[in-house]
């Protein structure tokens, strides 16, 4: 009876049983975190209404949201153009002035604000990237996306940029070709903007020999030729723009155009 007792007692030892293995840590679920969100930088089709900008759905990558290359501007303008100058003092630019960019490169607000000094400076512009480098070196300057382009918003572009922004002494329309919105839309738009003898400035730094190179690197920005002045003068009839100034040439474009309202 012993012998079994010891038997019995070996058998159930500690020191036979089965070592436990260490369980894999697993982070408990923790429902007051959401997943994190990721803006998206693609250009959203045109729509009536445009809200803000979206999250990327989960499993799609921010590397496979893909928006249009505006570098080629920047790089072009950076080059020192000759006309840059020239279409600043175009706007008439004043320390108290109300200013808004439309599709400006970077190397333009660094202009304009080294030597024009303004009140408030507005940028609008399609590429979310293009916007995130001009506040990154200038703060100050209010910032929105135009998104579908110029278009994407009533066929117009202020659209884009709050009510609370308005009385604008000038208009620097840097890249009409990329915007996808007329001549007649875009000074439709900008009239319900412009204070009395406000300046709209259309312009681009080496003109139609630019564009061509644009139109054949870069398809998919450019999307429209500049405004003739024929094309300018149907635009403004019946409206309160008045022509004050069309170069068209070679190596520059600038048409300035006033609002007699």
């Amino acid at each position: 009876m012993a012998s079994a007792s010891a038997s019995l007692s070996l058998a159930f030892s500690p020191l036979l049983l089965p070592i436990p293995r260490p369980r894999p840590y697993s982070r408990p679920i923790n429902p007051g975190f959401p997943n994190p969100l990721r803006l998206s930088l693609a250009r959203s089709p045109p729509s009536r209404r445009a809200g803000p900008v979206t999250a990327v759905p989960d499993g799609v990558a921010v590397a496979d949201v893909v928006e249009k290359d505006w570098s080629f501007l920047d790089a072009a303008s950076a080059g020192g153009g000759g006309s840059l100058p020239r279409a600043l003092a175009a706007g008439a630019l004043s320390p108290a002035s109300r200013v808004l960019a439309v599709t400006p490169a970077p190397s333009f607000v660094d202009a304009l604000l080294a030597g024009n000094p303004c009140e408030l400076l507005v940028a609008a512009h399609e590429s979310l990237h293009v916007l995130a480098g001009i506040k990154e070196g200038h703060d100050e300057v209010r910032c929105f996306h135009l998104e579908g382009g110029g278009g994407g918003r009533g066929g117009g572009v202020v659209e884009a940029v709050p009510e609370r922004f308005d009385a604008f002494d000038a208009v620097f329309v840097c890249y009409f070709p990329g915007m996808g919105v007329s001549a007649a839309a875009l000074l439709k738009s900008l009239a319900k903007r412009c204070s009395k003898g406000g300046r709209v400035v259309i312009f681009l730094d080496q003109g139609q020999q630019s564009l061509e190179q644009h139109r054949k690197e870069h398809p998919e920005v450019v999307t429209a030729d500049l405004p003739t002045r024929p094309s300018l003068e149907k635009a403004t009839a019946g409206s309160k723009f008045e022509i004050v100034e069309f170069v068209d040439e070679p190596t520059l474009y600038l048409a300035v155009l006033q609002f007699q309202g």
